[in-house]
C-alpha cells in the first residue's frame, strides 16, 4: 500500500459559522459593508464554506474582506483535506445498455457465482467483455458491495477508467505506480473510508482496501506483467483468487488469450463462459501471413523489413483517409551495435546484454540496467571507425515510415515515449481524434485500443520473441499477435492484418492466422507434455546470484545438491535441473545461475518452505525462490 501518513495535502478554507444572523441583524450589520455582504452570500451559495484560495484568486475577494468576516465572529479559518483525483473531468463517455445475448448468458453466470468461486470469461477481441464487467460491478454495488477492476499495465488504465467513470462517477479510485504518492495516498483513503467503492489499477490495486468486497475482476488475465518480479514476488491472478475465497467474492478472469494454466483449470476449476462473436456480429480481420524470405521488398528502406504487400497495404489506407497500427515489439533504433572488421558487439559492462542504439537521445542505452554510452566513432576492440547498427527498433521503423509516408501523421508509443504522466492518454487521444495516421509501436499497443477508423494492422516481425530460451515463448508470440490483430476492423468499415515473419509454419503463427486460440492451445499443451512443463508439470526456480561469477556458480552448485538431497530424503516426486546459468548471466553486476525443480505442486510447497528456511544469503550471495515463474531468462 502506499504511505498514508505522507503526502496528505491541505489548505486554508473560509466557513460561515453555526450562528447565522437573522434578515435584519444581517441587514443592519451589512449596510455600509457591501463587499462583505457579497462574500457571506457567495459562502452561503457555495454551501458555507469555500477554499480561500478560490475565494481570492477566482472571485477577487481581498485579505480584508476575508479577516473582516473573521474578526466579527462569522466566519472561521480553519484547514481541511485536499483530495487529489488526478483523472477527475476525464471524459467519461455512457457504457452501451444494451447487451448481447452472449453477453446476457455470460452475466447471468457470473452473478450466480457462489462467494469465492471464479470464471473465466473467454471471448474474442471485441466481443464486449468490458461491458460485462461494468454490468457485473453495477449489481455488486446495487447489493452494497464493492470491486477491484485489474489491468495489466498503466497504458489501459486511463480507457479503463474512462469507461468505468462513465458508468459509476465519483465511485472510481485509481491505483497504479504512474501517479504520484500524494495521489495514490488519497485514494487509498478514499476507498479505506469507504467514499470510493471501486478501485481499478495495475498489480498492486489487488490490494486495495475496499470494504466488503464483492467481485474482482482480472482483465488480460494471461499478461506476464501481473506477476512481480520484485520481493514480495506474487502473481496478482493467484493473490486475487486467494483474496476472492477469503472475503466471500466472485472473481471473474477475462482473455480473449487465457493462458495455457488457466484454460486447463478451467476444465474443472473454474465457470467456463464464452463470447464467441464480437458485438455486431462484425467478422474477426483476415489476416495474411509474409513469408519476408520470398516475399518482394520495397527498396530504399534500409534494414527494416518491409514489403511490398504491407507498403501497398499502408498506401491503400492512408489514401482511404484510415488509420494503421504498426507493431514492432523492439524499442529503440537499432538492437545493437556491431564492427564491420573484428564483429565486435557493444555490450552492457554491467549486464550480459548488448547495448541498444538509441537515436533520441543519441547513444547506447541497457534496457536491462539503464547504462547509458554516447555513441562510439570507432571499434574500442580494433579501432575500425565503420560500426553497423544491426537489428530494427522502433525509431528507426518511425524515420524510415517518415522518409516513405511524408504527408501522413505519425505517432510512436513505447517505453521511451511514454514515460512521462498522462504520455499514454495524450497519444491515444491523438488517435481517437484522427489526428494520427500510423502508430507505431511495441506491444502496449496490442491490448484495449477500439478504434473503428484503424482498419490496417501491420506486424513488422513477427520472429522477435518467437525464439527465446524460455518455454512460454510461442504462447506469449501467438497471445500478441492475437491481440494485435483484433485492434483492426472493429467499426463498419472492416479490416485487415499483416504479419511479416520468416517462419510462416510455425504452430504460433498458423493458429494466429485462424484466430483459433483454443487450436493454439490444444497443440501448445502437446509440446509440454515430454519434456514436462506447465501446466504438465509445476516449477520452482532458484536464482542464485552475486558479485563473484565464480562465487555464484560454487553457491548454485550447492544449492542444487541440497535439493537433490532433500528429495531423495523424502522420496519426493521432484525433477532438479541444474544448476546452469541464465540465459541472462549478468544483471546490474551480478552472476546469476539457477536451478529448476519440476514436481507436483504440494510436493514443490515442501522443498520450498523447506528452501525458506535453509537457503540464506552467504556473504554477497543470495538465493531468490521463485516459485511458478513466469520467465527463465
Amino acid at each position: 500500500p502506499p504511505d498514508t501518513t505522507a503526502g496528505g495535502l491541505t489548505e486554508r478554507v473560509l466557513s460561515l459559522t453555526e450562528e447565522r444572523p437573522t434578515l435584519l441583524e444581517r441587514e443592519a450589520h451589512f449596510k455600509r459593508r457591501p463587499r462583505q455582504q457579497q462574500l457571506y452570500e457567495t459562502l452561503e451559495v457555495l454551501g458555507g464554506s469555500a477554499p480561500i484560495r478560490h475565494l481570492s484568486e477566482q472571485l477577487g475577494f481581498g485579505d480584508g474582506v476575508l479577516n473582516a468576516l473573521v474578526r466579527q465572529g462569522l466566519a472561521r479559518v480553519a484547514r481541511s483535506e485536499v483530495l487529489r483525483d488526478p483523472f477527475a473531468g476525464s471524459p467519461a463517455p455512457p457504457p452501451p445498455t444494451e447487451l448481447t445475448p452472449d453477453q446476457s448468458v455470460a452475466l447471468s453466470a457470473i452473478s450466480k457465482l457462489e462467494p469465492g468461486e471464479a470464471a473465466l470469461l473467454f471471448g474474442v477481441t471485441g466481443s464486449g467483455k468490458t461491458l460485462v464487467y461494468l454490468e457485473a460491478v453495477r449489481r455488486v454495488l446495487a447489493a452494497g458491495r464493492g470491486a477491484i477492476v485489474l489491468v495489466p499495465e498503466i497504458g489501459l488504465t486511463p480507457q479503463t477508467v474512462s469507461r468505468f467513470r462513465g458508468a459509476f462517477g465519483d465511485e472510481i479510485a485509481v491505483l497504479h505506480s504512474g501517479l504520484s504518492d500524494g495521489e495514490r495516498a488519497d485514494a487509498w483513503r478514499l476507498l479505506r473510508r469507504g467514499d470510493r467503492r471501486v478501485a481499478v489499477g495495475a498489480r498492486s490495486a489487488v490490494f486495495a482496501p475496499v470494504a466488503n468486497l464483492g467481485v474482482i475482476v482480472v482483465d488480460e488475465e494471461h499478461e506476464a506483467s501481473y506477476k512481480n518480479g520484485e520481493t514480495p514476488r506474487y502473481n496478482t491472478r493467484d493473490v486475487a483468487a486467494v483474496r476472492a475465497r477469503l472475503e466471500g467474492a466472485g472473481l471473474i478472469l477475462g482473455s480473449a488469450t487465457p493462458s495455457l494454466e488457466t484454460m486447463v483449470r478451467a476444465e474443472t476449476k473454474l465457470q467456463f463462459l464464452r463470447l464467441p462473436q464480437r458485438v455486431g456480429a462484425r467478422p474477426l480481420p483476415p489476416v495474411e501471413v509474409i513469408d519476408l524470405r520470398v516475399a518482394p521488398k520495397v527498396s530504399g528502406t534500409g534494414p527494416v523489413p518491409w514489403s511490398e504487400a504491407l507498403d501497398s497495404g499502408i498506401i491503400a489506407t492512408l489514401a482511404r483517409r484510415e488509420q494503421a497500427l504498426l507493431l514492432l515489439n523492439r524499442r529503440g533504433y537499432a538492437a545493437f551495435l556491431q564492427c564491420l572488421d573484428c564483429g565486435e558487439v557493444w555490450q552492457c559492462p554491467h549486464c550480459s546484454i548488448s547495448l541498444t542504439v538509441h537515436q533520441a537521445p543519441a547513444g547506447l542505452r541497457c534496457h536491462y540496467c539503464g547504462h547509458e554510452e554516447p555513441l562510439p566513432l570507432t571499434c574500442r576492440a580494433c579501432a575500425n571507425p565503420v560500426q553497423q547498427m544491426r537489428g530494427v527498433g522502433t525509431q528507426q521503423l518511425e524515420r524510415m515510415l517518415a522518409d516513405r509516408y511524408p504527408d501522413a501523421r505519425i505517432a510512436r508509443m513505447d517505453l521511451d515515449t511514454t514515460s512521462t504522466k498522462w504520455s499514454h492518454q495524450r497519444i491515444l487521444a491523438s488517435v481517437e481524434s484522427g489526428e494520427i495516421d500510423l502508430l507505431i509501436g511495441t506491444q502496449m499497443i496490442a491490448k484495449g485500443l477500439d478504434y473503428p477508423n484503424v482498419t490496417l494492422v501491420g506486424v513488422v516481425d513477427a520472429d522477435t520473441g518467437l525464439y527465446l530460451p524460455d518455454f512460454r515463448s510461442a504462447e506469449r508470440t501467438f497471445q500478441l499477435l492475437a491481440q494485435v490483430a483484433g485492434r483492426a476492423g472493429r467499426g463498419p468499415k472492416g479490416g485487415r492484418v499483416l504479419v511479416q515473419t520468416r517462419h510462416p509454419a510455425h504452430h504460433a503463427l498458423v493458429w494466429a492466422r485462424q484466430h483459433d486460440t483454443e487450436g493454439f492451445l490444444r497443440q501448445e499443451r502437446e509440446l509440454r507434455l515430454d519434456p514436462p512443463y506447465p501446466p504438465t508439470t509445476s516449477l520452482v526456480n532458484l536464482l542464485v546470484s552475486g558479485p563473484d561469477e565464480g562465487e555464484a556458480g560454487r553457491r548454485a552448485a550447492a544449492v542444487a545438491d541440497w535439493c537433490t538431497a532433500l528429495i531423495e530424503r523424502y522420496a519426493l516426486p521432484i525433477m532438479v535441473l541444474g544448476p546452469a546459468p541464465c540465459p541472462l548471466v549478468r544483471i546490474k553486476d551480478r552472476w546469476r545461475w539457477h536451478v529448476l525443480l519440476k514436481g507436483p505442486p504440494k510436493s514443490l510447497g515442501r522443498v520450498v518452505r523447506y528452501a525458506a528456511r535453509r537457503l540464506r544469503r552467504e556473504g554477497s550471495t543470495r538465493v531468490v525462490i521463485d516459485r511458478d515463474p513466469v520467465s527463465l531468462l
